[in-house]
């Protein structure tokens, strides 16, 4: 389905206005008819007055209208998945609407969320909706005001596709349990000794350490409420001596290194040894 418009700039509500004629084709008429009326319904629960509409996205008529249509044109755009009534909302700048429309539909170059719906349910089961337009040609100047509108509209509709809640920015962003399962597997002890490895025994040039120390020391020094956190998250540790009586109990491993006049590593090198001595003097554990 298209939407042919006349659009018509007011400038008391300093945006587009239209009358438009909606043209149908009978092709496919049964299926088509049962996807017109659940957009429109869409479109009509969400109390939207688009500029254009466009359905049957698998169509190269459909793509060339999109491209013929909004040429020059930039404002706020929405994705609807048609089966399941989710929807993406995004921002287009000048001449940039088809691009957008065929990174995310076509190419897959956009959102991972819109791939992925398109690759399940399929192309035809989307919509591609100019919500408003922007009377202006975007500039650096001027961009913000673009970011405000799209931030209007994905405040206003909260869409679901939409992995940020404010446009250009990532702040209030949650996680899905299953993105934050990955997180963790991304993060195991396996992970991280594979990170390790990467560097372990690698050698730097004098220039690189030199980079490297200089940041270090510029480095702010750790607060004291970072410092108390450090200690009440780290785990107790029990010094034995070699009778297994103990030695004396710490609230951490720097706190036990410093009553046995050690450096920290030589505790923790301890732990991976089968008998977890230091020194032979002392057996070390976790409390």
């Amino acid at each position: 389905m298209s939407i042919k418009r006349k659009l018509i700039y007011n400038m008391r509500n300093n945006r587009f206005t239209l009358n438009a004629k909606r043209t149908y084709s009978t092709k496919s008429l049964e299926n088509k008819t049962f996807l017109l009326d659940r957009l429109n319904n869409i479109i009509s629960q969400l109390n939207l007055n688009p500029v254009y509409v466009y359905d049957r996205l698998n169509l190269e008529t459909t793509k060339t209208k999109i491209l013929k249509d909004t040429k020059g044109l930039s404002g706020i755009y929405m994705i609807i998945n048609i089966t399941t009534k989710d929807y993406y909302i995004g921002s287009a700048a000048t001449n940039r609407f088809y691009p957008r429309f065929s990174n995310h539909l076509i190419y897959f170059r956009g959102s991972k969320i819109v791939k992925s719906a398109v690759k399940k349910y399929g192309i035809e089961n989307f919509a591609f909706v100019v919500l408003e337009l922007y009377p202006n040609i975007v500039t650096k100047e001027n961009n913000n005001e673009l970011l405000c509108l799209e931030d209007k509209y994905l405040k206003l509709l909260l869409p679901n596709y939409n992995i940020l809640t404010e446009a250009g920015s990532s702040f209030g962003y949650k996680h899905t349990e299953v993105d934050r399962q990955k997180m963790v597997d991304n993060y195991s002890d396996a992970r991280r000794e594979q990170i390790a490895s990467l560097n372990r025994g690698k050698k730097f040039s004098s220039e690189t350490i030199e980079k490297l120390r200089e940041k270090a020391l510029l480095r702010p020094a750790m607060s004291r409420e970072t410092k108390l956190k450090c200690v009440s998250n780290a785990k107790p540790i029990i010094l034995l001596n070699l009778d297994k009586t103990v030695y004396g109990k710490y609230s951490s491993i720097l706190e036990a290194a410093n009553a046995i006049n050690c450096n920290e590593k030589t505790i923790r090198r301890a732990f991976q040894t089968e008998k977890k001595l230091v020194k032979k003097q002392w057996i070390v554990k976790i409390a």
